[in-house]
């Protein structure tokens, strides 16, 4: 896990996309009336983005190149494969929730106490546990660089319909989905622990249904390709 975090962290495109780029909207649109509200919306843009990117990004390629029939032969087991890389795409959220909340404290003068700061930072962690299983899903069906540009289009659709950029109601039937995605349940139980208050249980129980769908996908996923070979 070590290893894989380490490999992530020095690729540029990760570093741009998930930490400056949430960084940037920030401090361009985020200051301001609205600073505490655009930094939770900016902070899961890099959980989604993080937990996404972090543990599928390189899963295709490694299929890809054989290094995964390569890990067959080690004694890693299966579990340990997975739990690792389902650790790795949360861990891969904290620099751009640091650099969010960093540029919130010292550019949109954001003051919140201990508590609810560490409330946020947990919410993040936790609530980005269904990207990252999502992320390790694509990163299992789809191969090579088709994987890396299907996670980045899922990426933008959910952050789209999360409302996690642009502003206002969604046409037609999308306004009633978006509140069964993933973004937008975090991003509004982020609001309540900014508010002081508890996350609502409806947002709580999309959260964890993503979750257990997306752990049952990927359980799927992994049994078929470990059976292939």
């Amino acid at each position: 896990m070590r290893f894989e975090v380490v490999r992530a962290l020095r690729n540029v495109k990760y570093l741009v996309f998930l930490v400056v780029t949430p960084v940037g909207l920030y401090l361009a649109y985020g200051r301001g009336a609205g600073a505490a509200p655009a930094m939770v919306a900016m902070a899961v843009y890099a959980a989604a983005g993080g937990g996404l990117i972090g543990s599928g990004g390189g899963v295709a390629e490694d299929r890809a190149r054989g290094w995964l029939r390569q890990l067959k032969l080690t004694p890693l087991a299966d579990a340990q494969w997975l739990a690792g890389k389902i650790v790795q795409g949360v861990l891969m959220i904290v620099p751009g929730v640091a650099g969010v909340s960093l540029a919130a404290v010292f550019a949109g003068d954001v003051r919140l106490d201990a508590g609810r700061w560490a409330a946020l930072l947990l919410l993040m962690l936790a609530g980005s546990l269904p990207f990252a299983l999502l992320g390790l899903l694509l990163g299992l069906t789809m191969r090579g660089k088709s994987a890396q540009v299907g996670i980045v289009v899922v990426f933008f659709a959910l952050a789209a319909v999360g409302g996690l950029v642009g502003s206002g109601a969604l046409p037609g039937v999308l306004e009633s989905v978006r509140h069964y995605v993933p973004t937008y349940s975090l991003a509004q139980a982020g609001f309540s622990v900014l508010d002081g208050r508890a996350p609502g249980a409806t947002g709580l129980a999309v959260l964890a249904g993503w979750t257990v769908l997306g752990a049952g996908a990927v359980l799927m996923r992994w049994r078929r390709e470990s059976g292939a070979r």
